[in-house]
């Protein structure tokens, strides 16, 4: 099967993985920055207390590995589908929310939740199931579409807030992301009896027959005991401490700089440009070259950018430049932890590793909002921050050079 020839075999389930992972969890992250400074302003809250809004993320460690053990076991199809009907309910939430802080932070824990049943955990899964010479760019392609439609979806809700109110705004999101759920599990072909849940498929992995089941507790205790496991999971909650800043304070971190609302949602879609750049240089690179260098040069170039963030340079051609080297790299993290996934562990526990991983990620973005809150508190800005984020991400990008480089290296599992 050659590269391209992939794709052509396999455009359901990529087209399926695209639709259903991109109007869900990673579109949010560009969304709730919209929202952002117009909540703040009806009800008052303060911006320190906004930031802590990153703390209800915690709350999804407890849902995040029973999603990916589901996923492994019982297939995609019947976890998304519960994911695409449970999140609109979520934005009618958001909708009805009346000045309470606590409902609002109630809503967004929910919004995480049950958003993780269509997220790229789940998804992604259908990429590692049919892609093995073209994994890297495939899951590049699945994680881009929420880019792509944030660089037209940002400035007009934005607009669509300013003009016709944000309850009105989330009522539509909602509605886009039943559209896109339902769509999607449309998409996801039947599986074969090769590939049912917890087997692997044969052209993508040498298939074997266990003598006994392997449960679930040997499972976690063979991921969690090795050493590539925490080398990524370590590497990326450095690198991940700056989520925050790029999902629910980043309209609020530009303003910062001394640029109104509408300037800082029209930069949106030029940060949305440079994180489809990277991610397609990025997938294509690890396709073609040993898989740790390329990690660790697709994950440090924020480091430069949150430095330029958090100085006295604040022209609209800085910001914006700045934002576009941070796009650069912002979303690889997501591809990255799906390749790294695929990559170095069976697909037999793909969903269950993912989950465990992704857990750094919402870890890494409560403790970075607890950080944005204080530092906010303290000095009123958000530039202490951008520059200790600068060297976190410098330093977790580096630890991935200790990966194997070696593509013939045995999988995990």
């Amino acid at each position: 099967m050659t590269y391209l020839g992939e794709f052509r075999r396999n455009l359901r389930p990529l087209l399926a993985a695209s639709v259903g992972s991109g109007t869900s969890l990673p579109l949010f992250a560009y969304t709730n920055s919209v929202f952002a400074p117009h909540l703040v302003e009806e009800f008052g809250w303060s911006r320190a207390q906004f930031a802590l809004i990153g703390v209800a993320t915690l709350t999804t460690l407890f849902v995040l590995p029973f999603a990916g053990r589901f996923t492994d076991s019982k297939g995609v199809r019947p976890v998304a589908l519960l994911g695409t009907f449970l999140v609109p309910l979520c934005f009618l939430g958001y909708a009805a929310q009346g000045g309470s802080f606590l409902y609002y932070a109630a809503v967004f824990t929910l919004v995480l939740a049950v958003g993780s049943l269509t997220s790229p955990l789940v998804y992604t899964r259908l990429i590692a199931e049919n892609f093995s010479r073209a994994t890297g760019l495939a899951l590049t392609i699945v994680n881009c579409v929420p880019a792509a439609l944030a660089m037209v979806l940002v400035p007009l809700l934005n607009w669509w807030i300013e003009g016709y109110g944000w309850r009105s705004a989330y009522l539509a999101l909602g509605g886009l992301t039943l559209l896109g759920g339902l769509t999607a599990i449309s998409l996801i072909p039947k599986r074969k009896a090769k590939d049912s849940p917890g087997e692997t498929p044969t052209h993508t992995e040498p298939s074997s027959v266990a003598s006994e089941p392997i449960t679930a507790k040997q499972d976690y205790r063979t991921i969690l005991s090795n050493r590539l496991f925490w080398i990524v999971f370590l590497g990326m909650f450095l690198c991940l401490l700056q989520m925050p800043l790029h999902s629910s304070q980043m309209n609020l971190m530009l303003v910062d700089n001394g640029i109104s609302t509408q300037a800082a949602a029209n930069i949106v879609p030029l940060y949305a440009f440079g994180t489809i750049v990277g991610r397609i240089g990025c997938g294509l690179a690890l396709d073609r070259f040993a898989t740790p260098p390329v990690t660790t040069l697709s994950l440090i170039l924020p480091a430069a950018g949150f430095f330029v963030l958090g100085t006295d340079l604040d022209s609209l051609v800085v910001i914006g430049a700045a934002m576009f080297v941070v796009g650069l790299s912002i979303g690889a993290e997501s591809d990255l932890i799906s390749y790294l996934v695929a990559r170095y562990f069976k697909l037999r526990i793909y969903a269950t590793t993912l989950a465990l991983l992704y857990c750094v990620s919402f870890l890494a973005s409560a403790l970075g909002a607890l950080g944005v809150s204080w530092t906010l508190a303290i000095s009123g800005s958000f530039s202490p921050y951008l520059f200790f984020i600068s060297g976190a991400v410098a330093v977790g990008s580096l630890l991935f050079l200790l990966m194997p480089w070696d593509h013939r290296h045995e999988k995990i599992g």
